[in-house]
């Protein structure tokens, strides 16, 4: 998974619950020193909460990209490339759960875009 292009990463799970596994296991995902140029915020909530677990990805360019999983959560992730725009896009439908590779994928792919950017700039 290439991190060099995220800037903030905000994982709010209760860890006794079976939707937080996804927030989880990204977390473990990541390279040892990504704190150094990362933004790592993990929000453990308390066993009775029924608050959906949330994953929210910060990159360079702006975008912020967030999951959320669980009873009250819609299964659809959100875009929010402008501040003025939101955007419902992905490959799943309403119904379908985002899975890991999806998000690593995601993630992949943005960074992909964002050094091809870099690498015509100069």
């Amino acid at each position: 998974m290439i991190t060099t292009y995220l800037t903030s990463l905000t994982a709010r799970f209760n860890p006794f619950s079976a939707s937080s596994k996804i927030p989880r296991l990204f977390l473990t995902l990541l390279p040892a020193d990504a704190h150094k140029n990362l933004k790592i915020s993990s929000i453990a909530l308390p066993r009775t909460s029924t608050e959906p677990s949330t994953l929210e990805l910060g990159f360079k360019d702006g975008k912020v990209v967030k999951y959320s999983w669980g009873a009250e959560a819609s299964r659809q992730k959100n875009l929010e490339g402008n501040p003025t725009t939101s955007v419902n896009k992905g490959k799943k439908g309403s119904g379908e759960r985002v899975t890991l590779h999806d998000i690593v994928e995601e993630v992949d792919r943005h960074a992909r875009v964002l050094a091809r950017k870099e690498e015509l700039a100069g």
